[in-house]
């Protein structure tokens, strides 16, 4: 289904019945990303909803930066326009960014999935703007090259197929969305007051390459351990392919539908 919110068309899918359960992929990515992980929860009694935020998938946007507070405050009303209330949330990467910023919106159960919660350090902006300059000038070149190394190495040889489908559907983005989108990615603040008065849950993969553990394991130290984490062996930053049974164990026990 689509949507017309905020003068932008949200396309999102609905599946199931039950208490809302919301999923928002990463960059690059689009709502299909979690075909295999959605019947785990519908036959457990949840309505799943999987959006495609803006600039990507079938959601356009035309702005020259789409901020992650924009995506949320979309996601916000296309929430409200189709009557769901204290979803329980779930964000990949940059969709685990958007949720950050939709708990300040609406009350809700939020889930990081191999995302986090610190702005980036400016040597990670200084790459953004990096990858900003690549894509304008060879996008496929960069895709080919940046979506495989979301992967551990490990996984890359199973997961072949998957991979190629992640290229083709992020090559169907147009240059100027995910220059739009990177641009909302590097100007994002730390979000370390979220954590007081909230319990927000974070599933990661221990090999993650583009969240090293190291890093996740300082960042928890300024939040004094408000915060559960599952962790996922030998997993990178694509657990929903990676290591889905995992994946889906964990987010049940965090939702409490596991046996």
């Amino acid at each position: 289904m689509t949507d017309s919110v905020t003068g932008i068309n949200l396309h999102y899918k609905i599946e199931g019945e039950g208490e809302p359960l919301v999923f928002l992929h990463g960059f690059l990515e689009d709502h299909s990303m979690w075909d295999t992980i959605v019947p785990h929860f519908t036959e457990d009694g949840y309505q799943t909803i999987c959006i495609d935020l803006p600039c990507h998938g079938q959601s356009r946007f035309s702005d020259e930066a789409c901020s992650t507070a924009q995506m949320a405050a979309d996601v916000h009303e296309l929430l409200n326009r189709i009557a769901v209330d204290n979803p329980a949330v779930v964000g990949h990467s940059l969709g685990g960014y958007v949720g950050l910023e939709l708990l300040r919106l609406r009350p809700l159960k939020l889930t990081l999935l191999h995302s986090n919660f610190w702005e980036d350090p400016e040597s990670k902006k200084r790459d953004r703007d990096r990858v900003i300059k690549i894509v304008r000038k060879a996008k496929d070149i960069f895709i080919d090259e940046a979506i495989p190394h979301l992967f551990h190495e490990t996984n890359r040889e199973k997961c072949a197929a998957d991979i190629e489908r992640l290229k083709r559907k992020a090559k169907e983005i147009p240059v100027n969305e995910i220059v739009a989108s990177s641009f909302g990615l590097r100007d994002r603040k730390s979000q370390y007051d979220l954590f007081e008065n909230n319990r927000i849950h974070i599933i990661h993969g221990v090999e993650d390459p583009i969240l090293p553990m190291n890093l996740l394991e300082t960042q928890l130290d300024f939040i004094n351990g408000r915060a559960d984490v599952y962790l996922i062996d030998k997993c990178g930053h694509m657990s929903m392919w990676e290591a889905p049974d995992q994946l889906v164990l964990h987010l049940k026990q965090i939702l409490g539908t596991s046996a």
